[in-house]
């Protein structure tokens, strides 16, 4: 195995994000067309206000990424949201996942205004990253029934978690 590195991601990381986005797009809500670069700035921007967000580099490519935004209202400032989370295909398994997350709660445990809740949301078929999300503490709390239409007609509910801090 060999060795990568967290960093938080800036702007220019956007062409890099847009990359990993359309190559792990298996399990992310959008498909790989509707993915440009100008939808992933505005996301990127969005995590940068007042969010969180982490590559996970290993040598000069980007292989695996979170990023979360602080919810917009004054009410909410206390909750992450809009959680995304893409690890490459062939870095998959090697805890980069894992580690993406221990580093996106240690800085909202730091963050101010203080960060209380992180929300996400996963489609029910991805039981995979369901595990690994409850494993960093996250529980579900809900389901939203035949939200997610897949390619074949068939839908899936689509489960909010959350972790409380």
């Amino acid at each position: 195995m060999s060795e990568y590195a967290l960093r938080p991601l800036r702007l220019a990381d956007a062409p890099a994000l847009l990359a990993l986005m359309k190559r792990a797009e298996g399990g992310l809500g959008r498909l790989p067309g509707e993915m440009d670069l100008p939808w992933m700035e505005e996301a990127l921007s969005g995590a940068l206000a007042g969010g969180v967000a982490i590559g996970t580099w290993e040598g000069d490519g980007l292989i695996g990424m979170i990023k979360a935004s602080r919810m917009p209202s004054v009410q909410f400032q206390h909750v992450l949201w809009d959680l995304t989370v893409a690890v490459a295909p062939e870095a998959q398994g090697r805890g980069v996942g894992r580690r993406l997350f221990a580093d996106l709660i240690a800085r909202a445990r730091s963050a101010t205004p203080g960060v209380e809740r992180i929300e996400l949301v996963v489609r029910e078929g991805l039981t995979h990253a369901i595990r690994l999300y409850e494993s960093v503490g996250f529980r579900q709390e809900g389901r939203f029934e035949r939200r997610f239409r897949l390619a074949d007609g068939t839908y899936e509910a689509d489960l909010p978690m959350a972790l409380m801090l």
